[in-house]
Parts: C-alpha cells; structure tokens; sequence
C-alpha cells in the first residue's frame, strides 16, 4: 500500500505558493498526510509526532483539514474532527481530489492521477511523492517512469 501526494502548498489569504513542500510526514508507525489550513496539519502533526499524548488539537471551523494515515493496519482518513476510518479503497484529499479519482477510475495508477492533478489543478504541483512503508523517505516519481530517492 502506497501514499502519493503532490509537493506544492498554496495560501490564498497571502498569494503565496510554496513548492516542493512536505505534505506527508513521518509519525510513529506510519505517514500522515495533511491537506487544507496549514497551520491546523502541522499542529495535527506534531500530535502524531507527540504519540498522540493529551488532548487532540482543536481544528476551527474555518481552518478545514484533512488527513490521511498510512500505518501497517491500513490507509485510514479523517477530516478536522480527527475521527480516522479505515479506508478500504482509493481516495485523495485536497485540491487535485476530482482530477486524481477522475484518473484512477479510468485504470490508471495513483502515481499518474496525482501527476495529472498537478498538470490541471492550481493548486497542485510536482514533484509527484511516494510513500510506503518499507521506506523512510518518499521516492520521487516521474512520469517518464524513473524515480529517486529523496
């Protein structure tokens, strides 16, 4: 089971794009991929990172969030709430969600959805991001089919 995600970030109270940002993160046990108010994920993030001791963070209403957690028992998503489901099929979160389940339900791969997100959503933007388990650090994909380690 694999996790891919995009690498550019957006703020539109500022206009500012940031690219080739971290949208996944390391936790215990897995990844944790964060998608809307930047702010929010990283204090979700830094929950996990924490071993997800005290109280969860608080997600205003206005500050919306999504998450998905890559871990040995599955592919879970929540949204603010912080209440995880598992999550027995595809799926995506974030700007590019329409583009990338558009591509994969024509029998393409996540890798090459998330590659046409970046191509259509402007909010979206390579590199293209795979996560796995077996690895520590995302591999680049590219839609020539070479990839790297980063």
């Amino acid at each position: 089971m694999i996790l891919v995600s995009d690498s550019q970030t957006s703020d539109d109270d500022s206009d500012t794009k940031a690219f080739n940002l971290s949208k996944v993160f390391k936790v215990p046990g897995g990844w944790l991929a964060g998608a809307g108010d930047l702010m929010s994920v990283q204090k979700v993030v830094e929950y996990f990172k924490e071993g997800k001791k005290g109280k969860p963070p608080i997600i205003k209403i206005e500050n919306d969030a999504d998450f998905m957690l890559l871990c040995s028992d599955g592919l879970f998503i929540s949204g603010k709430d912080l209440e995880f489901w598992k999550h027995e099929d595809v799926d995506a979160i974030g700007s590019g969600t329409a583009a990338a389940l558009a591509v994969m339900s024509l029998g393409h791969k996540a890798e090459e959805a998330v590659w046409a997100a970046c191509q259509s959503d402007l909010y979206s933007g390579e590199p293209v991001k795979v996560y796995s388990l077996e690895n520590e650090k995302p591999i680049i994909w590219t839609k020539n089919g070479t990839s790297d380690s980063k």
